[in-house]
């Protein structure tokens, strides 16, 4: 009973630029474990719609409260509290940060454009999970989650919604699928997609205004391998499609991909 209480997490690898160029919302996905702590490292991209990559890490824990489902969870830049105490739905508030974009990227003409701040985020999220009753390991998470800049860098919204699949293939290994998407507000797509007139002149890319609407579809695949109870390992790749602005934007047409890939690893101690 332990290992099932303690074996069961991932490190849903869409580590999203963490100390880089654009952060890509939450980068990893711990699930059904009480306290955990870890680091996960991983290949990004230089910005959302880069065809450039480059290396990243981050940190990443849980704690649960003794004798209770309440929870508190930094995820690489996202720290969140569910305050249900139940073992199928957790809803709480979340506080994330959201990197920007600085001149550190490698597209010569990206890199011309003004510079966008880190910016604080805060918001709510809510996770609906079903168990089997006779294997928890086997399991399915439906989650959403909404952000809204107080930072005043972008001044609009962002939701999130996922669908998670767990399935434990044999006693060490458990299997992830996972599909979503993210939407963002006008403001938030024009800041990190458009291209203003002063952007355009200094780049030499086409002056584009982004709307709001959706940002990515995006799929995981991911493993985890429980070497005890208290060692895991997990590995994975995110894929996001970006689409609608996001895909027409000159940033990613011209000078990126509409193709966004996340692949690495993270290692993780449970008690």
């Amino acid at each position: 009973m332990k290992r099932l209480i303690f074996g069961i997490f991932a490190v849903v690898l869409f580590l999203g630029i963490a100390g880089s160029a654009q952060a890509v919302d939450s980068p990893f996905v711990i699930d059904n474990v009480p306290n955990v702590v870890g680091v996960g490292v991983a290949m990004v991209p230089d910005y959302l719609g880069s065809d450039n990559y480059q290396g990243a890490a981050a940190p990443f824990f849980r704690w649960t409260f003794a004798g209770q489902e309440r929870y508190l969870q930094f995820m690489v830049t996202e720290l969140s509290l569910n305050l249900v105490n139940r073992p199928d739905f957790a809803l709480g508030p979340v506080l994330n940060i959201r990197f920007g974009r600085n001149d550190d990227v490698e597209d010569d003409r990206v890199k011309e454009m003004e510079e966008i701040d880190d910016t604080l985020e805060v918001g709510a999220f809510a996770s609906y999970i079903w168990r089997d009753q006779k294997n928890p390991r086997h399991r399915f998470i439906a989650s959403v989650e909404g952000l809204f800049d107080v930072g005043d860098v972008y001044n609009g919204g962002v939701g999130l919604a996922n669908l998670r699949y767990w399935y434990p293939v044999n006693k060490p290994i458990d299997v992830l699928i996972g599909v979503g998407t993210t939407f963002g507000s006008s403001s938030y797509m024009d800041t990190y997609f458009g291209v203003d007139t002063k952007d355009a002149r200094k780049s030499d890319l086409d002056e584009f205004t982004a709307g709001k609407g959706f940002r990515d579809w995006n799929a995981t695949t991911a493993m985890v391998f429980h070497f005890s109870e208290t060692w895991h390992l997990g590995v994975g790749v995110k894929y996001f499609m970006l689409v609608d602005d996001a895909a027409n934007s000159p940033i990613v047409e011209d000078q990126g991909s509409t193709d966004q890939w996340v692949a690495g690893f993270g290692l993780a101690y449970a008690w």
